[in-house]
């Protein structure tokens, strides 16, 4: 028979490994539950973050429901303070606590949350020869000579672990060429010197003004969990407002959780 102190010993065991479960993912499960947030995206998109989902925020009179309330507010992805936002005719206004205008372009990205939502600066670096563009060219029978109108990297340490990865974005979308052999608009990126792909537009036989021309809108954590995500906004020739996709690691890999499309 098992002795009782055998017993005691299995229980206190189980205790000790239900408590540190809890403590690793419990806990943050909670705290997931209780984050919420607005995100806006210039003028092309709302997003609203309510108990472990996304919403996309479209109807004139909720929108409007958002209005003359504070936000933080982030121009070319530095902050300018706190002012309250006010949407009309397809817009947003900002002001100050007086109503005094403030001065907002299609940069702008605002949040309110019951959280601190860490944005983060980047920057590009324009590109000539690289090998892991060198490949995707090759992958996707693009010739060298093809003239992009986009081609740079940026360098952006998303997981905190104190390893920069480099996220590239190349497209020949609104090119001079009037009929290139081809139209493309890639983004990706590289972690252990492997290329992962976030968004692939190749085409043939298209107009040059056809297709998407996509860039790295803002790198940001709208979960509180200490790993980034980021914006990727792709705009279209002479269409009003551009795509947003927000991209989440997810199982090892980016995934767009929530789209204006």
């Amino acid at each position: 028979m098992i002795s009782k102190k055998v017993y005691i010993v299995l229980f206190i065991i189980l205790f000790v490994f239900f408590i540190v479960m809890f403590a690793l993912f419990g806990v943050d499960n909670i705290k997931q539950e209780q984050y919420s947030s607005v995100v806006i995206v210039g003028d092309s998109s709302v997003w609203k973050y309510e108990d472990k989902r996304w919403l996309n925020i479209r109807t004139r009179g909720s929108l409007e429901n958002l209005s003359w309330q504070k936000y933080h507010i982030f121009l070319d992805n530095k902050e300018i303070g706190e002012y309250n936002l006010w949407y009309n005719t397809d817009r947003w206004y900002a002001f100050d606590d007086k109503k005094n205008a403030i001065q907002v372009d299609n940069t702008l990205i605002a949040y309110q949350a019951n959280y601190d939502m860490k944005i983060k600066g980047f920057e590009i670096e324009n590109i000539e020869n690289d090998e892991y563009v060198n490949q995707v060219f090759k992958k996707h029978n693009i010739g060298l000579t093809s003239i992009p109108t986009s081609l740079y990297k940026t360098k952006f340490d998303f997981d905190n672990d104190n390893v920069e990865e480099e996220f590239y974005i190349m497209s020949n979308a609104f090119s001079t060429e009037t009929e290139p052999e081809k139209t493309y608009s890639i983004a990706f990126y590289v972690k252990n010197e492997t290329i992962n792909y976030l968004y692939e537009y190749v085409e043939t036989n298209t107009k040059a003004y056809e297709g998407c021309k996509p860039y790295y809108n803002a790198f940001l954590d709208v979960n509180n969990d200490n790993i980034y995500e980021f914006i990727l906004s792709c705009g279209k020739y002479s269409a009003n407002k551009q795509i947003d996709m927000l991209y989440q690691y997810i199982d090892d890999g980016f995934k767009i959780v929530i789209s204006n499309q």
